[in-house]
């Protein structure tokens, strides 16, 4: 049996306590341009829906595409990154982001723009591994923790710039555009900084051998889609037997891809996803409470931000200006979880769901003001507080997932974990799409749009009441000495470390 050379990464270089480093600049320019583009793409659906005259199916397919088309590709481009240069994937991987964009920009129909959203979300999946392993390689030690605590806080700030100058551009309705300053806001910033990183980003060493697993990604890709096809479809072509026989399609769908990982393992090759990795408790059920933490993750912003448009019949501005203070919640509820984390163990995901459930409630008891007195603004406090929970949880479930995990096989860990939080998003966004149109029906009345939100806060409150009922099967951990803290996912990089027992077990927590 042949095996592929190994090739050592350079040491990281410690830049001091300067972060001026010209290639941590150019990735938190790349970053900010790539979530400006997140942004100004969310607050767009209902603008998309009536430029293009897209129905709620397809409406879905835009929000949820992007997810779908990043979490095929991460761990594979982290994979292609290590392979074949970082530096290069990454300009390859920025590039065809743009070029997605400018797709969308001049699509003369919906289907145009849902193949733009599906590119976008593979070029922002090849790119986004390599702008966390240009931070690994830069920095070491407390000066890496601020980088990473930096390039969230950009995170943060873009998405809500990209809301806010998108939706003002789609209100006004700057020269007749309309829906497509979602595409177009975002087009100077990448035309600029995408020749800066070609110049400044320093090259990459001499890679040598290795083998991606192509066939595992077709594999998986099409168990996802499988999957996302009959539930985004199903309730306007009214449940056919055929969209039905589709989802049950995709359990051996599913079961093939783990035959195809196993045999890769079998010989001696590297597969996409590491089946040994589920052999770890804390690894097999944290992806299971990660599942229900994905679902319901990023699809609650989805519907609100159709309510307020849609509903309230609000404009695109204000509703980006009533949602921009949600991915401020979110990243000041990650960096709440690792103190939690520390002195409370596994009960901080049991911590985040009761938060996230209290939200949902808070928000229910907002809406039973009923249409004639409810303004969208008294939605703000539930929903902050959705994202300050969301934050937690998502957090805590990335740090336990990863806690036993071997050093070698981390960064394999990471990105299969990663990839279920963004798989289960787009399912998400299908899921709660069937329970939000379900309600509101053909009835294009505030009060139905009240209702199908209504609706989606009481499958949230479901959602965290199986993640409560998951949390005990996970192992109990210790915390360890503080160190240089590590990243885990691109959308949660504030994760504190945790240590087993000398036995092999665990204890403290709780």
């Amino acid at each position: 049996m042949t095996t592929d050379p190994i090739v050592v990464p350079p040491a990281p270089t410690d830049t001091g306590s300067s972060l001026r480093h010209r290639a941590f600049l150019v990735v938190v320019a790349l970053q900010f341009a790539l979530i400006i583009a997140m942004g100004a793409a969310g607050i767009a659906l209902p603008a998309v829906q009536e430029g293009l005259d897209a129905s709620d199916g397809e409406i879905q397919w835009f929000a949820a595409l992007f997810q779908l088309g990043f979490a095929l590709v991460l761990v594979l481009g982290g994979r292609l990154g290590d392979l074949f240069g970082t530096r290069r994937l990454l300009l390859i991987g920025f590039g065809l982001f743009v070029g997605a964009t400018v797709l969308g920009a001049v699509a003369p129909n919906i289907a145009v723009v849902l193949l733009a959203r599906l590119v976008q979300g593979i070029a922002g999946g090849i790119a986004s591994p390599q702008l966390l392993a240009v931070i690994q390689r830069t920095f070491v030690g407390d000066t890496r923790t601020r980088a990473f605590a930096v390039f969230m806080t950009v995170a943060a700030s873009a998405f809500m710039v990209g809301q806010l100058v998108s939706g003002a551009l789609i209100s006004s309705d700057v020269l007749g555009w309309g829906w497509r300053w979602a595409f177009l806001a975002f087009l100077p910033l990448g035309f600029v900084t995408w020749p800066l990183a070609s110049r400044l980003l320093p090259p990459d060493p001499v890679r040598v051998g290795g083998r991606v697993d192509v066939v595992g990604s077709v594999v998986l890709a099409v168990a996802s889609l499988l999957v996302l096809f009959p539930l985004i479809q199903g309730q306007s072509a009214g449940w056919p037997l055929w969209l039905l026989g589709l989802l049950v399609a995709a359990l051996p769908a599913l079961a093939a891809f783990v035959a195809v990982e196993r045999r890769l393992v079998r010989r001696g090759a590297e597969p996409l996803v590491d089946p040994a990795l589920f052999g770890l408790r804390s690894f097999r059920v944290g992806n299971v409470i990660g599942v229900v933490t994905g679902l319901l993750s990023f699809a609650v912003v989805v519907f609100v931000t159709l309510t307020i448009q849609y509903g309230f019949d609000r404009s695109a501005l204000e509703a980006a200006a009533l949602t921009a203070p949600i991915p401020f919640a979110n990243m000041f509820g990650s960096l709440a979880a690792a103190p939690l984390l520390r002195t409370m163990g596994r009960t901080t995901i049991a911590v985040g769901a009761v938060l996230t459930a209290v939200a949902a409630v808070v928000v229910l008891v907002t809406l039973s003001f009923g249409s004639d007195v409810l303004e969208p603004f008294h939605l703000v406090p539930g929903l902050v507080l959705l994202g300050f929970a969301l934050g937690i949880s998502i957090s805590a479930t990335v740090a336990i997932t990863l806690a036993d995990v071997p050093e070698v096989s981390a960064g394999s860990a990471s990105g299969v974990q990663s990839t279920v939080l963004q798989l289960a998003s787009a399912v998400g966004i299908a899921v709660y799409g069937i329970v939000f149109f379900g309600v509101v029906g053909d009835v294009d009345t505030e009060a139905s749009y009240l209702d199908g939100l209504g609706a989606t806060m009481w499958l949230t409150a479901g959602l965290c009441v199986v993640q409560f009922v998951l949390y005990p099967l996970l192992p109990r951990h210790t915390a360890g000495r503080p160190h240089a803290i590590p990243v885990a996912d691109p959308d949660n990089l504030i994760i504190p470390a945790f240590e087993p027992d000398a036995a092999g077990g665990h204890h403290g927590g709780r």
